[in-house]
């Protein structure tokens, strides 16, 4: 493997780290009438395990929480960092990158960023079991 093969591989690999954005916790109101709010942050140009986050999410809504989200027990929420009007809600949760969260009502939240980018893409099937379970310990 020649030197520029390397830098781009080590470079990608960093980017993929770094663009893992750990928010701090904070005490926020989520949407006033949701038990839980799923917010997934993403940028104007999404890659594929961006896309395979909020689809594989998407998923898990729509086919096991149909009846949370009608019933507007849970929220979700797909928001573009880049665009001004999310500037508010991008600020408040200190989002820089792709990030997912979700949001209790009483503000707190559990930052399933990590999870998402290790298993979105990659192994679908285990990241929507890990979603659920998150899903299910917050909405009882």
């Amino acid at each position: 493997m020649n030197r520029i093969s390397k830098f781009l591989l080590v470079y990608i690999i960093l980017l993929t780290i770094f663009s893992c954005n750990q928010a701090p916790p904070v005490q926020q109101q989520a949407h006033p009438d949701a038990k839980l709010s799923v917010y997934f942050f993403h940028l104007s140009a999404r890659c594929d395990v961006c896309n395979a986050i909020e689809e594989n999410t998407k998923e898990v809504l729509d086919k096991f929480y149909k009846s949370q989200i009608e019933n507007g027990v849970i929220i979700f929420e797909s928001i573009n960092i880049d665009k001004r009007e999310n500037k508010e809600i991008v600020k408040k949760y200190q989002i820089s990158y792709t990030s997912l969260l979700l949001v209790r009502a009483d503000g707190t939240y559990t930052d399933f960023t990590n999870t998402s980018m290790n298993y979105a893409f990659m192994n679908p099937d285990r990241f929507r079991e890990l979603l659920m379970t998150e899903l299910d310990k917050n909405i009882k």
